[in-house]
């Protein structure tokens, strides 16, 4: 199987080959696998070691894989903050030859949390408003180098404590375009209509769970982008 398998990236670490390509990323053994906090995703993310430093592996389409590789290089390019893109791994199969999803390999961003894990049990109007903060100035940031994200929330997010603050990084493009001759009022509009929404959501859903402190309003900290 392994001499059928494509690898894109920039260059390659030979423990790369050695990860169990051939099986599904759900039943990768525990050995292999490294438990830490995750976001919620539509896709399924998990992380592993490699060579002394943990990845997310990210199954998908092929195409949708290197679409996202390349746009990781495009942002990493213009020093936006966002998670480093590793390799694509394209033309997997399990041990009975049928087709598997391709893969996206990243770095785990070290230090970095996604935003539910940043409470322990519920979630503080300050907390809320600094989160929010910081999705703002990495908006403003991506904005500014012509990046059009298109699905803009705090699930797509990692976040790092920044001296009594937080920092925050994009770790999912895939929606995403870049556009050298900058972004329109409509698109960067459009981007700020999704956050509001989809931010308003999330805060809902935390609601929902009880892990929100009362007093708390969802569209005011969601307004908060702007």
């Amino acid at each position: 199987m392994r001499e059928s398998l494509s690898i894109t990236a920039s260059s390659v670490d030979p423990a790369l080959l050695a990860l169990p390509w051939s099986t599904p990323l759900a039943e990768w053994p525990t050995s292999t696998i490294v438990f830490l906090p995750k976001g919620i995703s539509r896709h399924l993310v998990r992380f592993a070691s490699l060579s002394g430093r943990v990845v997310a592996i990210k199954e998908t389409t092929e195409e949708m894989a290197r679409r996202e590789y390349d746009m990781l290089g495009n942002l990493h390019r213009l020093d936006a903050p966002c998670v480093e893109r590793i390799a694509v791994i394209a033309g997997r199969t399990d041990a009975d030859g049928t087709p598997l999803p391709a893969a996206l390999v990243t770095a785990h961003l070290k230090f970095s949390l996604p935003y539910r894990a940043l409470f322990t049990q519920v979630l503080r109007p300050d907390t809320a408003t600094r989160l929010v903060d910081a999705l703002a100035a990495l908006l403003v940031r991506l904005h500014n180098v012509g990046f059009f994200w298109g699905d803009v929330s705090l699930s797509n997010t990692l976040f790092r404590r920044d001296a009594g603050a937080f920092a925050a990084y994009l770790v999912d493009a895939e929606t995403g375009e870049l556009h050298e001759a900058g972004l329109t009022r409509g698109q960067r509009e459009h981007d700020l209509d999704v956050a509001r929404t989809n931010i308003a959501g999330e805060i809902m859903d935390l609601e929902a769970g009880g892990r929100l402190e009362g007093g708390v309003d969802a569209l005011a900290v969601a307004d908060g982008i702007v």
